[in-house]
C-alpha cells in the first residue's frame, strides 16, 4: 500500500503590513499577561494569546519558518519533573515562555519592518529627534485635502494645538482614542468650533493610525511621546492595504461613543 504522503508546510499568505500590525497588537497583549501577580491568573488568556500568535506567525511568514519553530520552543520553555512540577517552578516556567515570546515578537516585527518597501518609510526617528516627527506628521496633516482620522490611545490636550490646530479648515477631522483622560474633552470642545470635527472613544483601538484622504500611515510611539526617549518610525501602509486597514477603523468608529462633535 502506498503511503499517503505529509501535506506540504504552508507558506506565507498575509503581506508584511498586515502581520506587523497583528503582531504589535499581541505583543502589547503580552505586558499584560505578564502583569499578572501569579501565572494560573493568566493560564486561559495565555492560550488563547498564544494559539492566535502562532495563527498569525503562519500566515505572515509560513509554518515552517524560523519564527514559528522559535514560538515552538518559546511554549515548552522551562523545567518539568515526570513525577509533578512545584508551584514554584510553573511559575518560573511561565516567566520564562512570557521572555520568549517577547523576544520572538520582537524579532519578528523587525524583521517584519525590514520587508516593508523602501517607499513606505516615512521616517526613522532617534531618541530626541520629537521635533523632525512633530513636523513629519505635522506636515502631513497640514497637506490634507478631505478628510483625516487619527488613532491613538494617549493623547493629551498638546495634540489638539501641535496637530489638529493646522489642519485646514473644511477638511473632516476624526480622532479616535480609548479614553478621554484629564481635560481632554473640554479641549476637545473648543474644537468643535472649527466645524468637521468628532472624537469618540473605544476600547477597541490598539495601535497608533493615521488616515489622509486615502493614504494611511503606522505610527511607532504615541503620538504625544514620539521620538522624546525612544526610537519610533512612521511608516507609510501601502497603498493596496490602507482601504482595508482603513475599514478595519471604520467599523470600530461606528460602533465607538461619541464625546464632542461639532
Amino acid at each position: 500500500m502506498a503511503r499517503s504522503r505529509k501535506p506540504e508546510p504552508k507558506g506565507p499568505d498575509w503581506p508584511p503590513e498586515k502581520t506587523l500590525l497583528i503582531l504589535r497588537q499581541q505583543l502589547e497583549e503580552l505586558q499584560k499577561l505578564k502583569a499578572a501577580s501569579r501565572f494560573r491568573d493568566a493560564q486561559q488568556n495565555e492560550d488563547e494569546w498564544s494559539q492566535l500568535t502562532r495563527n498569525v506567525l503562519n500566515h505572515g511568514f509560513g509554518e515552517d519558518s524560523r519564527n514559528v519553530s522559535s514560538f515552538v520552543r518559546a511554549l515548552d520553555a522551562g523545567e518539568y519533573s515526570m513525577m509533578g512540577t512545584s508551584e514554584h517552578q510553573l511559575e518560573q516556567n511561565f516567566r520564562l515562555r512570557c521572555q520568549q515570546y517577547e523576544a520572538t515578537l520582537n524579532s519578528s516585527i523587525k524583521e517584519l519592518e525590514l520587508m516593508l518597501p523602501e517607499p513606505a518609510i516615512q521616517g526613522v526617528y532617534e531618541p530626541g529627534d520629537e521635533f523632525a516627527f512633530y513636523k513629519d506628521l505635522k506636515d502631513i496633516l497640514a497637506n490634507a485635502a478631505k478628510d483625516v482620522l487619527i488613532v491613538d490611545n494617549y493623547l493629551n490636550t498638546e495634540f489638539f494645538e501641535l496637530y489638529v490646530h493646522p489642519i485646514r479648515s473644511g477638511v473632516t477631522v476624526r480622532v479616535m482614542t480609548d479614553q478621554v483622560r484629564g481635560n481632554l474633552q473640554a479641549v476637545a470642545t473648543k474644537y468643535t468650533s472649527r466645524g468637521d470635527f468628532e472624537l469618540k472613544s473605544s476600547g477597541d483601538v490598539h495601535d497608533r493610525h493615521v488616515f489622509v484622504d486615502g493614504r494611511g500611515w503606522m505610527i511607532g510611539q504615541s503620538i504625544k511621546d514620539a521620538a522624546k526617549k525612544k526610537p519610533t518610525v512612521m511608516v507609510e501602509i501601502a497603498t493596496s492595504n490602507v482601504a482595508t486597514l482603513q475599514k478595519i477603523y471604520e467599523d470600530i468608529w461606528t460602533r465607538a461613543v461619541r464625546v464632542v462633535r461639532s
